[in-house]
């Protein structure tokens, strides 16, 4: 008894550790990767919407969520697909902002019981095997569905398809992992309260509790419905308990217990001898990718006011050439416009002939980069995570001196969009002020952030010439 009486000493200060570590250590992780999986989902999401494969649940904003629930899972027809899709789409974009925004996270909040809710969402959609072969119909339905995003010519929505999928497969793989850990720790933890609370309460005859295990287990469930009313009974823990206490193997049990429940030790970082200021270049970057949504805004507000602009001049033949050039997929020949601006240098302004098209796919093209920028674990960010600072630096510069022409150039067309439109339809053209007010604050910010580090480089190479 001595034995058993040291063990649940043992066990008792193992777990009090563990729950101070996992609280410190894993639950800032845990919120921070349902964030992430959030915003990767959502970015999925929006292309799925604006290509017009789903569309918005009218009752999403209705909806009061007080506890955590799954969206259905149920089979459906082919010719229920679109609303099926739009209604699950959407209800699991709501489930995992009330996750992410709502919950809290604390192993003493995350029972067993919310953490089966929590991993039932997350595998709603099976994100590392995400294929139009898959047995779950939700993830062979929404696999279909990217697939027509996939086989069509938008490079920018293919690519944030890509993107998303890879963050969504990292992402949740990261909180299978640690939702382990979490249930690990509940685990043994009711399983020391059953000792304590229970089992030590009773005299359970050791030569007869494997011989008759039924009837032990049924002893040691009428004994608890009595006992204690403020826990579930999960006959799996209590079998392990009976291993644990009365096998042969139990000695053996108990310790891989209190290994797997050791805190790991934090080894000490390395103290560095040179002093890095890439992260400054980094967070510049990271700046500019908060663009992304702000770029995709642009490029559909001006390709609807040239749509405006183009209707005015053009008729009946114009629109029946482009009809048949959509249908026998033909490219459409390039559109310019003559757009003014004021020359920086000189002061004076100067018109040009702009092609419309290809800034426009200039554009797309730019929104696809930041987007990748404001994705953790993409392969643009691991990119320039990795280079060197003065690769950093040349490529931050080219970025910002294109995003300051684009911001010239958009100004341009704003401009003129609102001048060359009839007056009729000057109600009708979308204005992009604040976007441009969020790009040049965006920009401003970003060459911020590299002034200081071209400051704190320049610093270093003088007292690295002062000897210091």
């Amino acid at each position: 008894m001595s034995d058993a009486l040291a063990f649940q000493e043992k066990l008792t200060d193992a777990l009090d550790r563990r729950k101070e570590w996992l609280d410190r250590q894993e639950m800032p992780k845990l919120k921070e990767e349902f964030k992430i999986l959030h915003t990767a989902f959502q970015g999925l999401y929006q292309v799925l919407l604006k290509k017009g494969l789903i569309h918005e649940d009218p009752y999403k904003h209705d909806a009061k969520i007080g506890e955590l629930e799954i969206p259905p899972e149920g089979p459906f027809t082919e010719s229920e697909r679109m609303e099926e899709m739009s209604i699950r789409l959407s209800a699991y974009d709501s489930q995992l902002d009330f996750l992410v925004n709502f919950y809290q996270y604390s192993v003493e909040f995350l029972t067993l019981e919310r953490i089966k809710r929590i991993l039932q969402l997350v595998k709603y959609f099976n994100w590392s095997q995400f294929s139009v072969n898959s047995p779950y119909i939700n993830t062979r339905a929404l696999a279909e569905i990217i697939a027509l995003v996939r086989g069509g010519n938008d490079q920018l929505s293919i690519g944030l398809v890509a993107d998303a999928l890879q963050v969504l497969d990292r992402s949740s793989r990261e909180i299978f992992r640690i939702l382990k850990e979490i249930t690990d720790y509940h685990r043994e933890s009711y399983k020391l309260d059953i000792r304590i609370r229970l089992l030590d309460q009773m005299s359970l005859d050791a030569s007869i509790v494997f011989t008759q295990k039924e009837e032990t287990l049924h002893t040691i469930k009428r004994k608890f419905a009595e006992t204690i009313t403020d826990r579930p009974f999960y006959p799996e823990l209590v079998e392990e308990i009976l291993r644990e206490n009365y096998a042969a193997e139990g000695p053996r049990l108990k310790e891989e217990i209190l290994k797997g429940l050791a805190v790991p030790e934090e080894k000490p970082k390395p103290t560095k001898t040179t002093v890095s200021n890439k992260n400054l270049l980094i967070e510049a970057f990271k700046i500019l990718g908060t663009l992304s949504f702000t770029f995709t805004d642009v490029i559909v507000k001006i390709q609807e006011n040239s749509s405006i602009l183009e209707s005015e001049k053009k008729g009946f033949w114009y629109k029946l050439k482009k009809l048949i050039q959509q249908m026998l997929n033909k490219d459409a020949e390039p559109l310019y416009y003559e757009v003014e601006y004021l020359d920086p240098v000189l002061g004076t302004k100067r018109t040009e002939q702009l092609n419309f098209t290809q800034f426009c796919a200039e554009l797309e093209r730019k929104s696809r980069y930041l987007t990748g920028l404001s994705t953790r674990g993409s392969s643009v960010l691991k990119k320039i995570e990795e280079a060197t600072e003065e690769s950093l630096l040349n490529t931050l510069t080219k970025l910002i001196e294109e995003l300051q022409s684009s911001h010239r150039t958009l100004n341009a067309l704003d401009e003129f969009f609102k001048r060359s439109v009839h007056k009729e339809n000057r109600d009708r053209i979308r204005g992009i002020k604040p976007e441009l007010s969020a790009l040049k604050n965006s920009i401003v910010k970003a060459n911020q952030k590299r002034h200081e580090y071209i400051a704190q480089k320049e610093e270093m190479e003088q007292l690295k010439k002062l000897g210091i």
